[in-house]
């Protein structure tokens, strides 16, 4: 619409000739800020804001960013463009060169890789934190012992994220290892790209568990908590938020801040 409007201002100049006075540019430039103006009042200042916000964020926080995106955005009218990964993907992404204005990481390690790379715009915040959970989409409790696992497996894979680089399965790794059934159970894993990727093998009976972010069976009907993961088991589970352009720095204010805490909160993640 604004293109337009600049376009037949520039064709009337041109057919006119010679601009008799700077009043006839301020004329034009009077109408284009009227129909901007018009923009904002009819579609939103969303729509008529500058370019969106690019978060690329863990797959984890989802359900929690997609409601705080729309809150954000009602209220300030700038508009955030949400991209979903495992972290150690986002980071390479970012190192790359991919196009990313705030990086929220649910590894302390992929947040020290941006960083140690020159990435950041700011230190990266803690806004939030999650523990480990034994799920599966029958309620029935399961022992974390072999035997136990093994019987509700019933020739099944147990589901969780690469254990070499995806956040939630390094934490699983971990803890697996400090329970004793790391190398027991290493051939039954079903070993997938992101943890929302082993929420939905275990939503979908695909695997007969799955080891997840709390926060995830949370968020999802038809997925119960069979067994709790002591969280002395693994690394502390932390969110950490950074703006890697300055465009950005107002955003991780946000998700640090009362609001995007209070939404965490009711998403199933803990106070950092």
């Amino acid at each position: 619409m604004l293109l337009n409007v600049y376009n037949t201002c520039e064709m009337n100049i041109q057919n006119r000739g010679p601009l008799k006075s700077l009043l006839d540019i301020f004329a034009q430039i009077r109408r284009i800020v009227r129909v901007g103006g018009a923009c904002a009042v009819l579609f939103g200042p969303g729509l008529c804001a500058a370019q969106p916000i690019d978060i690329f964020a863990a797959a984890s926080l989802k359900p929690a960013l997609d409601v705080i995106a729309l809150q954000y955005a009602r209220e300030t009218g700038q508009a955030l463009r949400l991209s979903y990964a495992a972290s150690s993907v986002l980071a390479r992404q970012i190192e790359q060169g991919a196009p990313a204005d705030v990086f929220v990481s649910a590894s302390t390690d992929w947040m020290s890789y941006i960083d140690d790379a020159g990435l950041l715009s700011q230190p990266a915040r803690v806004i939030a934190a999650n523990r480990l959970v034994l799920a599966s989409a029958s309620p029935d409790d399961v022992t974390l012992s072999l035997d136990d696992i093994l019987a509700r497996l019933q020739g099944g894979r147990l589901a969780v994220p690469l254990i070499s680089s995806v956040p939630l399965g390094i934490y699983a790794a971990e803890a697996l290892s400090t329970l004793g059934l790391l190398q027991d159970l290493k051939p039954h894993l079903a070993q997938q790209d992101n943890a929302r990727a082993s929420l939905t093998s275990v939503l979908r009976q695909e695997c007969p568990l799955g080891l997840l972010y709390a926060s995830d069976v949370r968020s999802a009907s038809g997925v119960f908590v069979v067994a709790a993961i002591a969280p002395d088991t693994h690394d502390p589970v932390r969110y950490l938020a950074a703006a890697v352009t300055a465009g950005g720095e107002a955003v991780v204010a946000y998700l640090a801040g009362p609001k995007g805490r209070a939404v965490f909160s009711a998403y199933g993640f803990l106070a950092p």
